[in-house]
């Protein structure tokens, strides 16, 4: 099935208002086509005045009648023209609507892997410019292409009622270009699929140099990014002018053909008014006609190639929304057959010179015992990364997992939070696989601080707040301290109330970090990964930052991937990874005695370079 049919067959609970447009757009096509004969009318009768040398208010007083209703059929001809393209537009925002919400509420259900499989850009022009692309289509169109039809088909009626013999002369040149058009249209959905594509790719480039130009200045790769964009501008460059061609050429082609009507329309209509088969009006009218099938043959042309263009746009949108969910098998929620504790945390446990604020945390009496039992894993059947890994993390500790770049320490924290589903083995917490609990039970079991500080468009307080959606104004600050994050904050204009851009670019790396550490705490996880938590903050901040996590994370299993050393040696043992394998455990000193792979990192981070 086509991706028109498909979105038609998708839009059946607008087909009555549909039905109600169409009748709208026949009602001003049978106005439109029934002024060019009273036209004609009004011609024949002052042709003949004149040849009977009648004065003027005879003359007008023979046409009056039909010039008011001349009045009446453009006036209704315009009133319900306004309906139809009203209505269009109605049905056109609600559906293009319904097709924004269906297709971002499927990217949320995608898996995660879908997400490093495809280019943000590729999926924002999919979401922006493809779904405008429909919308303009819809909205302007579908009225067109109705009207034109129809439009096309009376004046042609007309047109043969007045001669038939001129009125299949002009049919056969409306048949060449018709045919013309189909071969024109097939070939622009071909050029403007190619053509989103290159836009996509584009979008993909410049994205890069917006979120990427503090890295290619500090690396001085302005010349070789700027290269790499113009190559892909380049693309879209030949891409649109083949668009362009394609799209030109309808018009051209339409006008050639219209001329020779006019012409066959001129010849031939004179010599049929020389012997008298027909009258000057009737020739006048035919001229409307022309016009009446012309106009609307060179608008159809456009929409034509327009529907090509959102039959490539809408099959773009439908491969998104036709890759399947990540379907959620687990149905058991962690620690929901057991009572619940409260842990009251103190400010000044901190050692804090603000007054006591006693405010309670629900915390699960389970434990958060973490096991992998033989686990294998890899992102494709034919590449697996991990093999026979087996790990026991206690309930309440805090482990630290190390090792060079890309040997899979993400990956294993990954794996814990299910963004991806292991091959073989399996991972418990507290006994419970994983993979029978449920996603939104397991993601509240456990909080997750990233590397990449992310934060919302909104107020600070928003941005917290996203740990726990109900929580006060009181819990939201009482976690910004524990973060050490309400220093910095009461010094913004607005305080908890500034308003942050998106990405929070007005904000330090460090100001950042501290934010997404206290949403973290907010949620108040009963395990805690911080992936390189710390990498972002200087060496004061840490230290706060440090303490905090210190009182946090009692009674909380906790997981840190870190670069810093001091975030780590503090840790209860050290998982050492690489290349997807456990090949060292123990605490920091047994490690560094052991003189396996870990003291080497640890003599490479002494000599400066990082581990």
């Amino acid at each position: 099935m086509s991706p028109l049919r498909r979105f038609l067959m998708e839009s059946k609970s607008q087909w009555g208002w549909l039905a109600l447009l169409i009748l709208a757009l026949i009602t001003a096509a049978m106005f439109e086509v029934s002024a060019p004969v009273l036209l004609g009318k009004v011609v024949d009768s002052i042709v003949s005045g004149l040849q009977t040398d009648q004065d003027i208010n005879t003359i007008f007083a023979s046409i009056d009648t039909i010039i008011l209703w001349l009045i009446a059929i453009y006036g209704g001809h315009a009133l319900f023209t306004y309906f139809g393209e009203y209505m269009m537009a109605s049905i056109g925002s609600k559906t293009v609507l319904a097709l924004r919400t269906r297709m971002s509420t499927h990217l949320y259900s995608l898996p995660i892997g879908y997400f490093h499989d495809h280019q943000r850009g590729d999926l924002l022009s999919r979401l922006t410019s493809d779904l405008d692309t429909v919308a303009e289509t819809i909205g302007k169109g579908v009225p067109g292409l109705v009207s034109a039809i129809i439009g096309i088909i009376g004046a042609t009626a007309m047109m043969i009622w007045i001669s038939p013999i001129l009125g299949i002369s002009i049919i056969a040149i409306i048949c060449i270009g018709i045919v013309c058009l189909t071969w024109l249209s097939k070939r622009a959905r071909r050029v403007y699929l190619k053509n989103q594509s290159a836009l996509g790719a584009f979008n993909c480039g410049i994205e890069e140099i917006v979120v990427g130009k503090p890295i290619i200045q500090t690396f001085g790769l302005e010349e070789t990014t700027t290269h790499q964009v113009n190559i892909l501008n380049n693309n879209l460059f030949k891409s649109m002018r083949s668009a362009a061609f394609t799209s030109q050429l309808v018009e051209p082609l339409v006008k050639f053909l219209n001329q020779i009507t006019y012409c066959l329309v001129a010849i031939q209509g004179g010599l049929m008014v020389l012997r008298g088969s027909i009258s000057i009006g009737d020739i006048q009218a035919f001229f409307l006609y022309v016009g009446q099938v012309s106009d609307p043959l060179s608008r159809s042309s456009y929409i034509l190639t327009k529907f090509q263009e959102t039959s490539a746009a809408l099959g773009r949108i439908y491969e998104v929304i036709d890759t399947p969910s990540e379907i959620d098998k687990g149905t058991l929620t962690l620690g929901a057959n057991m009572s619940a504790n409260h842990s009251k945390i103190h400010l000044d446990d901190m050692q804090s010179s603000t007054d006591d604020i006693n405010i309670s945390f629900p915390i699960s009496t389970h434990r958060g015992t973490i096991i992998f039992e033989h686990v294998d894993f890899g992102y494709t059947p034919s590449n697996v990364f991990m093999k026979d890994i087996n790990i026991h993390i206690p309930g309440g500790s805090m482990v630290a997992i190390v090792g060079p770049t890309g040997a899979g320490k993400s990956t294993l924290v990954n794996l814990i939070m299910r963004f991806y589903d292991i091959m073989n083995g399996r991972i418990t917490i507290d006994g419970v696989d994983i993979r029978d609990v449920s996603r939104e039970s397991l993601h509240n079991t456990v909080g997750m601080v990233l590397q990449d500080a992310w934060i919302f468009t909104g107020t600070i307080a928003d941005n917290i707040g996203y740990g726990k959606p109900n929580a006060t104004r009181q819990e939201i600050e009482y976690v910004a301290k524990l973060a050490m994050a309400d220093h910095f904050i009461r010094t913004l204009p607005n305080g908890y109330d500034t308003v942050l851009k998106q990405g929070g670019d007005d904000l330090s790396q460090g100001q950042r970090q501290l934010i997404t550490i206290a949403r973290a705490f907010l949620a108040d996880p009963t395990i805690l990964i911080l992936d390189e938590a710390t990498a972002n903050v200087d060496t004061r901040t840490e230290v706060e930052v440090q303490k905090a996590m210190n009182t946090l994370l009692k009674g909380r299993t906790s997981i840190v991937i870190a670069h810093r050393l001091s975030t780590i040696k503090n840790a209860d043992f050290l998982l050492v990874v690489e290349n997807g394998t456990i090949v060292e455990q123990g605490t920091h000193h047994e490690l560094i005695e052991r003189g396996g792979h870990y003291k080497e990192l640890y003599e490479n981070y002494v000599a400066g370079i990082s581990i």
